[in-house]
């Protein structure tokens, strides 16, 4: 004993002048954040490793959820309270058209207000300074109304009242032509006027989309059928009642979904189709590994650093909840720490896979809901398993 008051370490002195006030509470609040803060250099170590691990983890997470929500970016857009299609189309990219009889029996039902066809196109448009032709999508449904949220309804009501007027979605990604409004553009080899800009964003198969009123796209189609209907109830009318009128009133090739209902249908089909669940899951995962190895060797570190005082605080009587509230609070300094470094750096690189894929990443608070819990609980495992090492510790064979 002599030998440790001799020689006593600056960490040994800062726990003996507080030891007054944590010996009458009995609480490790506050000691954690001391003891791990003693060495800024290792602790801002830590933080760079942790907010690289939350990183990983949130552009994983960025990178499934933004692919799921642009491949069901239709159905979030929808004006309505029903969408109608083909029973046969049974995810939004199958093109499998309604019979255009449907929208004339659906708007006789009971409980409908109206109902306003949408119908669609792969077309080509023309580059004018390359001469290239590239595909894109053509959304076409009468200028009356709007069924879907893509800018101002009455701009764009007015824009499309102009024969052979298209808006041009300005999310597009960039491999096709400047739009100018007021010039012309050439789509499948006929001309026609820029009329303005939409707000929508390409998917993993539609790099672009123009949208044009039904009257120009029968000029170029007369033939063509709608992909699906967005149906509106009357004021007053249960919305369970007017679906089931519409069904029990039409033959079974129909399918009738709310919004919700048709984009959760939508990512269900996505994530069953393909393995990207997965995929993107093990990136997570790598991103959980990669942290819970950094802060494990972290406080380990500080654990074997400070072994000796943590079991002079041991053979003090303070208990092992004690100590382990020390760690546990140690450990969430560094999940918040990192944390908030990873989101900083998760942001900047959202910003740049949006501007170079065009799909809808963006930082949600779900997902830094769910990233921090992630983050806390792998720092808070990883507390715990090297906190085994003071439970081991033997003050007398420490002295």
């Amino acid at each position: 004993m002599r030998k440790l008051v001799s020689k006593p370490s600056v960490f040994a002195a800062s726990i003996w002048g507080s030891l007054g006030a944590y010996l009458s509470v009995r609480s490790s609040f506050g000691m954690g954040v001391r003891l791990i803060s003693f060495n800024p250099i290792r602790l801002l170590a830590a933080f760079a490793g942790i907010a690289v691990a939350v990183t990983v983890m949130f552009v994983e997470l960025g990178l499934l959820t933004g692919l799921l929500n642009s491949q069901a970016l239709m159905a979030s857009v929808i004006r309505g309270e029903l969408v109608v299609m083909s029973e046969a189309r049974t995810h939004l990219h199958k093109w499998d058209n309604m019979n255009p009889i449907r929208i004339n029996q659906i708007t006789a039902v009971e409980g409908v207000e109206e109902i306003i066809p949408v119908y669609q196109r792969n077309m080509g448009l023309r580059d004018p300074d390359t001469n290239a032709v590239r595909r894109i999508l053509a959304l076409a449904f009468p200028p009356e109304d709007l069924p879907i949220a893509i800018g101002d309804p009455e701009v764009i009501i007015q824009a499309l009242t102009t024969p052979n007027t298209i808006l041009f979605d300005r999310r597009s990604r960039p491999i096709y032509a400047e739009m100018v409004i007021g010039e012309e553009a050439e789509i499948n080899d006929q001309p026609y006027r820029v009329g303005g800009f939409v707000d929508l964003g390409p998917d993993i198969i539609h790099d672009g989309i123009v949208v044009m009123s039904d009257a120009s796209l029968f000029g170029h189609d007369p033939n063509v059928r709608p992909i699906m209907g967005v149906i509106r109830i009357s004021e007053g009318a249960v919305l369970e009642d007017v679906r089931g009128n519409i069904v029990t009133s039409l033959p079974d090739d129909i399918s009738i979904f709310t919004p919700d209902e048709l984009h959760r249908r939508e990512i269900e089909f996505t994530l069953g189709s393909a393995p990207i669940g997965f995929l993107f899951g093990i990136g997570m995962l790598a991103g959980l590994v990669i942290g819970s190895i950094t802060c494990y060797q972290i406080l380990f570190n500080e654990i074997v650093d400070r072994l000796r005082q943590y079991a002079t605080l041991k053979a003090m009587g303070f208990s092992e909840m004690f100590l382990r509230g020390v760690i546990v609070e140690q450990a969430l300094l560094l999940a918040v720490g990192g944390f908030a470094g990873g989101l900083v750096f998760a942001w900047v690189s959202y910003a740049y896979i949006a501007n170079r894929t065009a799909l809808a990443v963006k930082i949600s608070a779900g997902s830094i809901t769910f990233i921090f819990v992630l983050a806390a609980g792998m720092c808070i495992a990883a507390g715990l398993l090297a906190l085994r090492r003071v439970s081991a510790a033997d003050p007398a064979e420490l002295y």
